[in-house]
């Protein structure tokens, strides 16, 4: 916990929001930040509604300049019956909130059961939104590298828990959701529920901080990165780095594959490539389970060879290792 606070304690001047009334004009409504940057935001917005309403249709995150001071800022319209408003995060100095788009989208989707009172509830996006990625790293500190294993895999997710409603249970699901590809590969969010078949859950055990699953040298590298940072932007930046680089070597793979369909080379290479891979075997099941949901009977002829293609040489190189050793 001193752990936490210690690196939450320089955000405090950056939890900044504003609500405007976008029914008639653009009164402020709510707001907790400092009135320069309230006219700046409102300035911006007045600009944006003169060009067109449309453009607030969905959100989106801006950086502005005042006296040479930067201000990101996230802004999107929301409904309640009749009347609409538009509610911005603020964040000052040199910080983005870029990375942080698909959790600030989700929260503001709660924003409308909270009208027309939504004080209490804005007064917490920077708790909810951002910092929650220190709150998980501290919990699962030693458990920081299955646990980057358990967002690429694609199995279901058990909690143990005596409180499934507490904090970090919230926070371990949307940190699990940042880092995942279920959502970009099948449009499916992560979900926390059990399956009939054992081998294809992982156990979350939140009362003694265990994650019951395996992990490799790829998630372990980028562990011990997100491990050293004190700064939640940049630890929430490293998660999608660690995305990106997932689905850029998925994309390798599945591109070798492609050409494998017209080049027994390019099959080899696939082979090497998931063979010396620090994260071969994940790669290897999420093409695979892709080739099934989309039903892609090229792709998964290929993959069903290149695996009896690894286990023979896996069999052969055991075989000529035997006589060595007796």
């Amino acid at each position: 916990k001193q752990w936490y606070q210690r690196r939450v304690r320089g955000y405090e001047s950056m939890m900044s929001y504003i609500l405007f009334s976008s029914t008639t004009g653009l009164p402020v409504l709510h707001k907790q930040c400092d009135a320069k940057i309230v006219d700046v935001v409102h300035t911006y917005l007045e600009n944006i509604l003169a060009k067109s309403n449309s453009s607030l249709a969905s959100s989106h995150i801006q950086v502005l300049n005042q006296d040479d001071t930067l201000i990101s800022l996230y802004y999107r319209s929301v409904k309640d019956n009749e009347n609409s408003y538009i509610v911005c995060f603020v964040c000052e100095g040199p910080v983005l909130l870029s990375p942080f788009y698909h959790e600030l989208d989700k929260y503001t989707d709660g924003l409308s059961e909270q009208l027309p009172d939504p004080t209490s509830y804005l007064i917490k996006w920077h708790f909810s939104c951002i910092e929650y990625v220190l709150r998980v790293v501290d919990y699962f500190r030693a458990d920081l590298s299955p646990l980057l294993y358990v967002a690429l895999s694609r199995n279901n997710i058990d909690v143990l828990t005596s409180n499934p409603d507490c904090q970090i249970v919230r926070d371990t699901h949307l940190f699990i959701s940042s880092c995942s590809l279920k959502e970009l590969m099948y449009n499916t969010e992560v979900v926390f529920s059990p399956c009939s078949n054992p081998e294809e859950t992982v156990m979350l055990d939140f009362d003694n901080k265990i994650v019951n699953y395996e992990s490799n040298k790829f998630c372990s590298k980028w562990a011990s990165s997100i491990e050293s940072e004190f700064d939640a932007y940049i630890v929430r930046q490293k998660l999608e780095d660690y995305k990106i680089a997932a689905n850029e070597d998925l994309n390798t793979f599945r591109r070798l594959l492609h050409l494998a369909e017209a080049d027994h080379y390019a099959f080899f290479q696939g082979y090497e490539f998931i063979k010396l891979h620090d994260n071969g075997k994940i790669l290897f099941e999420m093409l695979s389970h892709e080739s099934m949901v989309y039903s892609l009977e090229k792709l998964e002829n290929l993959l069903n060879i290149l695996q009896k293609f690894r286990l023979y040489k896996e069999s052969s190189a055991t075989k000529s290792i035997a006589p060595v050793l007796s």
